[in-house]
């Protein structure tokens, strides 16, 4: 079989160039000035992609943290107020989406949950990042699975148990380990 996989128009694997992926994550701390500045760094570096991070907060948040009271660079806040404080809705992927776009650079996310996959599914995002966290989580490989989109398995600290069963409801056709 090919090793050779398709991240939108670039294609990564063996006897290809190096695909660079710069991590924005949440490290814009839901502000877009601090994203476009993060983009155009990754686009003076030369990275084919930036990758953020996409979550739900009521989801990925367990229910036992939501009202637990924390430090935030905003002042004291419960932990889903900082949840939601720091995640980008519709309007935000829209500027990032054409923001990207107009940089001459590819992006895209790792969903932290189903919705999160369909969120991001409104976009023409070449792929979904699966974080090692989220390896175990069937329901989200099979969301993924389904977008058709190249899922990129991050395998972190799992066990090769875990890796071939991930690779197994993903699919190895567009996988890239």
């Amino acid at each position: 079989p090919s090793r050779v996989r398709a991240i939108g128009d670039k294609l990564v694997g063996q006897g290809q160039p190096v695909y660079v992926t710069g991590e924005i994550g949440i490290n814009h701390n839901g502000e877009l000035a601090n994203a476009k500045k993060l983009i155009d760094a990754a686009v003076l570096a030369g990275a084919d992609a930036v990758k953020f991070q996409k979550r739900t907060p009521e989801v990925c948040t367990p229910r036992d943290q939501w009202d637990v009271e924390r430090d935030t660079p905003w002042g004291r806040m419960t932990y889903i107020e900082y949840r939601h404080r720091i995640e980008f809705g519709a309007d935000e992927y829209q500027v990032i989406d054409d923001y990207c776009a107009e940089k001459g650079i590819q992006w895209f996310a790792s969903p932290w949950d189903t919705e999160s996959v369909e969120f991001l599914n409104g976009f023409d995002v070449p792929a979904h990042k699966i974080a090692s966290a989220c390896l175990t989580d069937d329901e989200l490989l099979r969301a993924i699975r389904a977008s058709g989109r190249t899922a990129i398995l991050s395998t972190g600290m799992s066990t090769p148990a875990q890796i071939r069963h991930a690779v197994e409801v993903l699919g190895s056709r567009n996988v890239i380990l």
